[in-house]
């Protein structure tokens, strides 16, 4: 069954909320462990902030489409 667009709207904002969620307890890992890991682990856990940076971009667009097809 098809979504409605506001279904959709939520979806994507809670989407957005989690991965901010998830963003600010990353970057108290960092802060807490960042010292213990070797230079790999670094690459690894920058590379991983770079592809959900993207996808909350990508989310945003998506919410900004939304609303403005909502009228909002």
């Amino acid at each position: 069954m098809p979504r409605t667009l506001q279904e959709r709207l939520d979806q994507v904002e809670r989407e957005i909320e989690l991965y901010l969620e998830y963003d600010r307890a990353e970057k108290v890992r960092l802060n807490r462990e960042s010292y213990l890991w070797a230079a790999e682990d670094r690459i690894e856990w920058q590379e991983m902030q770079s592809a959900n940076a993207q996808r909350v971009r990508e989310l945003l667009e998506e919410r900004d489409a939304l609303r403005r097809q909502l009228g909002l």
